[in-house]
C-alpha cells in the first residue's frame, strides 16, 4: 500500500506522492525564523495519521482553542495505491470525523476529484474493519491483527526516534500502554510465534491482577492470610464469651424484653387465676355434693318396692315370686354400685381440684415475682446492658467470621498463584527459552536483523545490531547494539536506527501484501553532511531496489547541497508568509 494524494476542499497544500518505482518523496521547508518547526512538516505527519483512520479527541490539533472555528467545514481526501493494482480514495470530514466515505476505482484520479458520491459510507470502527479488508495485509490475517497497530511503524513522527524511550522498537502510542500490547506484536512482525509471549504476558497479568486483589481485600477486610491463627483464636474467646453472658441471662428468668411486655403477662396471669378460682370454686360444690350423695345406710319403702317390682315384672316375669330377702339383696347390690361410680367422680373431681390448686399458687408465685420485675428499675438497667453486649459480641463474631472467609478466599488465590507460578507460566518460560535460544533458525528475523545491520553500516559506517533476550522476568526485550561506538547516544544516530529498522521490515515483507511506504518526519538535521548525503543516497537506492515509498520531510539548510533531490520534492513549505504553510496559515 501506496500513498498516491492527499487534498483539501479548502486552503490547503494538496500532494501528489510520487508512487512509481524508486519513488523517493521530499517534503522541504525552507525556514529563517526561530520557528523553523511550525510550516507544517510534522502536521502533515498528523494529517496521514488522521487519514488513515487514527481516532481523535479535542486534543487533537483540529480542536484545540480557537483551531476548531478556523478548521470547520474542512473536508480532507486520501487516495491510495492498494497492493492489488486499485486506487482508494477515504473521505474525512472535521466536522464528522466519525463518519467515513470510501470510493474505490481502477486507476488513479485525474487531478484532485471531489467526489459527490462514494461506494461506501460507515462510522468510525465499521469503517477501520472495511480498510483492513481492502489492504488485505497478509500479516493482519495470520496474526488477526488491524493495520493500525502497524501503522506507526511506517509513520513516524518527531515523538518516535526518542532515545531515552528505544522508541525504534516502542512507539510513541505504545509508550503508556503495558508491554503485552506491543512486544508481542513486534515479535510476531519479527517472525516469532507471538501466541507464546501473550499466554506469558496474560498468565502474568493475571498473577498480578490475582496479587492486587489480594491486596485490596487485606486492606478491605483489615486482615491478611498471616493473621488466620491468631483470628480463630478470637473467634473462640468470644464464643465462650457469648456463652457465659447467655447463660447469665437466663438467670434472670426473663421471659420478655420490656417492662410493658411484663405487665400484659401479670394481667394475661391474672385473668388466668381468676378462671381458676371460678372453675376451682365450682368444684367444691360438686364435691359437696358427691360427698352426700353417697349412702352408708340401705332405706326400704315397701310402695317403691312394689313398685319396682311391677317395673320388672315388665321384662322380668319370672322374678315375681322372688322372696323378701331376694328383694333387699337387690337393693343393696344396686346401692353399691351407685356409690362407687360416685366415689370414682368424686376422685376424679378431688385431683381435679388438687391440680388447679397447684397451678394456682405457681401462678401466684409468678404473678408475684413479674410485679417485682416491673418495681425493679435495676433489674432492666441489668438486663438492658447484658443485652447490648451480647449484641456487640456477636457483632464481632460475625466481624471475625467474615474475615475468616475473607482469609479462606485469600489462601486459595494465592495457592492459584502458585499453581500458575509452578505449571502454565514454566512453561511457557521454557517455550520462550527454547524461541530465544534457537533465534537463528527464525529465518525472517535473520534476514531484518541482517538488513538493519547493512543499512546503519552504509549510513554510518559503524556496525549495529538488533538483539532479543531475556529480562530478569524472562519477559522479552528489544535493543539496539553498538559493539564498537558510542555514537548511539546522540540523537541523529538514533533517528538513523529508526529509519533502518522500518526499512529493514518493509524490505523483508516486499513478497507479501503489506505497508509499501514509510514516512520519516525530519530526519535530516545535525552538522555532518556526510552521513545526510549517504542516508539520501541509501534510502533513493533501496525506494527503487524494493519498490518501496520512501517519504521523509526536512529543512531545506539541512539538506547537503551537492546531493540532488529535485525530481524528488512533492511539497515546498516556507515561513515567508501564510501562504507558504501547510493550511495557508497560522493557528
Amino acid at each position: 500500500m501506496k500513498l498516491s494524494k492527499l487534498y483539501c476542499n479548502k486552503d490547503f497544500h494538496n500532494i501528489s506522492f510520487l508512487t512509481r518505482k524508486g519513488g523517493l518523496n521530499v517534503v522541504v521547508g525552507d525556514s529563517k525564523g526561530e520557528k523553523q518547526h511550525n510550516l507544517g512538516k510534522s502536521k502533515l505527519a498528523e494529517l496521514l495519521d488522521f487519514m488513515l483512520l487514527k481516532e481523535v479527541n479535542q486534543k487533537y490539533f483540529f480542536y484545540k482553542g480557537t483551531s476548531n472555528e478556523k478548521f470547520e467545514g474542512y473536508e480532507f481526501y486520501l487516495e491510495i495505491l492498494l497492493n492489488n493494482g486499485q486506487y482508494l480514495t477515504i473521505k474525512r470530514a472535521v466536522d464528522n470525523a466519525t463518519k467515513i466515505a470510501f470510493k474505490l476505482q481502477e486507476k488513479a484520479s485525474e487531478g484532485f476529484v471531489y467526489y459527490q458520491s462514494f461506494d461506501k459510507t460507515f462510522p468510525f470502527t465499521k469503517a477501520k474493519e472495511y480498510l483492513n479488508t481492502l489492504l488485505d495485509f497478509d500479516f493482519c490475517k495470520e496474526q488477526h491483527e488491524n493495520y493500525r497497530r502497524l501503522v506507526s511503524y511506517s509513520l513516524r513522527t518527531q515523538g518516535d526516534y526518542e532515545p531515552k524511550q528505544n522508541t525504534i522498537f516502542q512507539l510513541t502510542k505504545f509508550r503508556k500502554g503495558k508491554d503485552k500490547y506491543w512486544k508481542p506484536l513486534l515479535f510476531a512482525l519479527l517472525g516469532f510465534d507471538a501466541q507464546t509471549l501473550r499466554e506469558k504476558y496474560d498468565l502474568e497479568e493475571k498473577i498480578k491482577d490475582t496479587n492486587k486483589t489480594i491486596k485490596l481485600q487485606e486492606n478491605d477486610f483489615g486482615t491478611k492470610t498471616e493473621d488466620k491463627s491468631s483470628l480463630l483464636e478470637k473467634i473462640t474467646d468470644k464464643n465462650l464469651e457469648k456463652e457465659n453472658l447467655e447463660k447469665e441471662l437466663n438467670n434472670f428468668n426473663f421471659y420478655k424484653e420490656d417492662k410493658e411486655t411484663i405487665q400484659n403477662l401479670v394481667g394475661n396471669i391474672e385473668v388466668e387465676i381468676a378462671q381458676l378460682n371460678t372453675t376451682l370454686y365450682n368444684l367444691e360444690q360438686e364435691i359437696e355434693r358427691l360427698k352426700k350423695s353417697i349412702r352408708n345406710q340401705y332405706n326400704f319403702d315397701i310402695e317403691k318396692v312394689q313398685k319396682i317390682f311391677e317395673e320388672v315384672d315388665l321384662y322380668f316375669s319370672n322374678q315375681l315370686s322372688k322372696s323378701y330377702e331376694e328383694l333387699l339383696d337387690f337393693n343393696r347390690q344396686i346401692t353399691q354400685e351407685r356409690n362407687q361410680n360416685i366415689k370414682e367422680v368424686l376422685e376424679q373431681k378431688e385431683k381435679e381440684y388438687q391440680d388447679i390448686n397447684t397451678k394456682l399458687i405457681d401462678l401466684n408465685k409468678e404473678r408475684e415475682q413479674f410485679s417485682d420485675l416491673i418495681q425493679d428499675t435495676t433489674f432492666f438497667k441489668k438486663h438492658a446492658t447484658y443485652q447490648r453486649k451480647l449484641v456487640e459480641i456477636e457483632k464481632e463474631i460475625t466481624h471475625f467470621q467474615i474475615q475468616l472467609e475473607a482469609i479462606e478466599k485469600m489462601e486459595n488465590k494465592k495457592t492459584e498463584i502458585e499453581n500458575i507460578k509452578k505449571t502454565e507460566l514454566e512453561v511457557v518460560k521454557g517455550q520462550l527459552k527454547n524461541i530465544l535460544d534457537n533465534t537463528i533458525s527464525n529465518e525472517l528475523y535473520m534476514k531484518i536483523r541482517r538488513t538493519f545491520s547493512e543499512i546503519v553500516r552504509k549510513i554510518l559506517q559503524e556496525d549495529a545490531y538488533i538483539t532479543i533476550k531475556p529480562n530478569s522476568n524472562y519477559n522479552i526485550d528489544f535493543t539496539p547494539e553498538f559493539p564498537n561506538s558510542a555514537k548511539a547516544d546522540g540523537n541523529t544516530y538514533y533517528k538513523i536506527l529508526c529509519i533502518a529498522f522500518d526499512l529493514a521490515v518493509l524490505i523483508n515483507y516486499r513478497e507479501k501484501s503489506h505497508f509499501r511506504f514509510v514516512y520519516h518526519d525530519d530526519v535530516i538535521s545535525g552538522d555532518d553532511n556526510g552521513v545526510k548525503s549517504r542516508l539520501i543516497e541509501v534510502v533513493r537506492a533501496i525506494a527503487e531496489r524494493n519498490d518501496i515509498q520512501y517519504i521523509f520531510s526536512a529543512i531545506k539548510d539541512n539538506i547537503p547541497p551537492f546531493v540532488d533531490i529535485s525530481e524528488n520534492i512533492i511539497l515546498k513549505l516556507h515561513d515567508k508568509d501564510e501562504s507558504g504553510r501547510l493550511f495557508k496559515m497560522i493557528f
